[in-house]
Order: structure tokens, then sequence, then C-alpha cells
């Protein structure tokens, strides 16, 4: 008994752990369609999110961003300043 206690303890904190990632994920797609939607462009769901490093090696830092909500779908380039803290200009990706 005095070993279960801690071994639930300890998988309590875990999942907690592993659960507050994908919270923070959410929260930075949510945040990333509502910049696209600011800018004018439709997004409801960000499906994919990835670095254009070919694009980024010389400059900033170029997102490539999908928005697929099963019936809508847009693609859409984010370029970020130079510390990557905010996006300075939205288009579509081409």
């Amino acid at each position: 008994m005095k070993r279960i206690l801690p071994a639930l303890l300890i998988l309590l904190c875990v999942s907690e752990i592993a659960a507050a990632e994908p919270l923070q994920s959410r929260m930075l797609q949510r945040q990333t369609a509502r910049a696209i939607r600011n800018a004018g462009f439709w997004c409801d769901r960000i499906t994919d999110a990835r670095i254009d490093k070919a694009r980024s090696a010389d400059g900033p830092t170029i997102v490539q961003v999908t928005c697929d909500d099963k019936t809508t779908f847009a693609q859409y380039s984010l370029t970020m300043n130079a510390d990557n803290s905010k996006v300075t200009k939205i288009e579509p990706w081409k």
C-alpha cells in the first residue's frame, strides 16, 4: 500500500503534464487562425504548420500553414519577425 499511493500520484502528475502540451498547441493554433482571419483570410481550423526551411534560410522565419475543416481548404505563408514572437505578414501560399 505504501508503494501504490506514490505510484498513483506520479501517474496523475505525468498525465497532467502530458495533457498540458496539447492544450498549449491548441491555444497556439487558435491564436494563429485568429490572426489569419484578422488579416482577411479564411481559417477555421489549422491542420498543419511547418517551417519553410528553404525560404527561411536567408532571412526571417516563414511558416506554411494549412487550414482545413473538411469542407474548405486553404494554405497560407506566415512571415515572422526577427525574434519569432509575432507574425509580420500573412499571404496565400503559392
